[in-house]
């Protein structure tokens, strides 16, 4: 796995400002005393440091800054009824909580749908896909999103996926690290809060789907079993996953919400949170409070 360069990351045009923090390393003094026979040696090690640097390969950092001050990207679900959803009536109490719990970088609203409002990217920018595709196609254009935007300028990224939109992002992490066709190069993406995933399909009712993008999300899809070939999928630094799901989920099991092959202490099931409603995981103020753990990763 790739480390982390040791670098204060730079602010993509239109974010807000981001406090990335700063790590300092010893620096080795310097000597007359060093033979003269081991200065060729050191030149050489300088250059291929550089050309390392260069083409990918960092000095050894952390992988992971545990902070509330990265961007978090926010990803809506599947709508079964229209081809608009409003990303801020999604989202934007769960927002305003984790302002209150002390986040302070860039939110960003993601959506995908053609008529989707109040989010503050639409995914279509990035990708060919329709209303009715499967959320792997999205998935596509979510790592393109995330690179071009992000990762390209050494922005580490978290997600919070919201029933599909947790699929759409553990796809698109999965896809860019796989080197899969229409995939972006591996995404920085660090920390990835999952509600009410339908990670293994969602309830038994979707069985009776044939075509569209509900299709996708049945039980035995093939876009979710291509997922599943990989129960841990891992951004270009590494990634950390918590899967949250609700015994009072009529749409997604909790088995199915917490299925990734994370840590038990990454698995969270609440007794009667719905999928839907102002009361859903995005509404109540216990499952916010976790998320906000999980993209701070303060339990681990």
């Amino acid at each position: 796995m790739l480390r982390r360069p040791v670098q204060r990351r730079p602010v993509p045009p239109g974010e807000g400002s981001i406090d990335a923090t700063r790590r300092t390393h010893p620096v080795a003094s310097r000597t007359n005393e060093r033979p003269i026979a081991a200065r060729p040696a050191a030149a050489l090690l300088a250059l291929l440091a550089t050309v390392a640097l260069l083409f990918g390969a960092t000095t050894p950092a952390s992988a992971h800054t545990a902070n509330r001050t990265k961007v978090v990207l926010f990803i809506h679900g599947y709508n079964a009824t229209s081809n608009s959803t409003d990303c801020g009536a999604t989202f934007n109490r769960m927002i305003g909580q984790l302002r209150n719990e002390g986040f302070t970088g860039s939110m960003v609203r993601v959506g995908f749908y053609s008529g989707d409002v109040n989010c503050d990217v639409n995914l279509r920018s990035y990708g060919s896909f329709s209303d009715s595709s499967s959320w792997k196609s999205i998935s596509k254009a979510f790592s393109t999103y995330v690179y071009n935007t992000y990762t390209s300028r050494g922005i580490a990224v978290d997600v919070v996926g919201y029933s599909m939109g947790g699929l759409i992002a553990r796809g698109g992490v999965y896809g860019a690290q796989k080197g899969e066709t229409g995939f972006a190069p591996p995404i920085d993406v660090e920390d990835v809060v999952t509600l009410g995933t339908p990670h293994q399909g969602a309830a038994w009712y979707t069985n009776l789907c044939l075509w569209g993008q509900c299709s996708s999300l049945k039980p035995g899809a093939t876009d979710i079993n291509w997922v599943n070939q990989n129960g841990n999928p891992q951004g270009r630094y590494g990634t950390d996953w918590t899967n949250i799901g609700s015994n009072g989920d009529a749409v997604v099991s909790p088995s199915s919400a917490t299925s990734m092959s994370i840590a038990s202490t990454a698995k969270v099931v609440y007794s009667s949170i719905p999928h839907t409603g102002s009361g859903n995981y995005m509404g109540n103020t216990t499952s916010t409070s976790r998320t906000g753990l999980g993209l701070a990763d303060l339990l681990r």
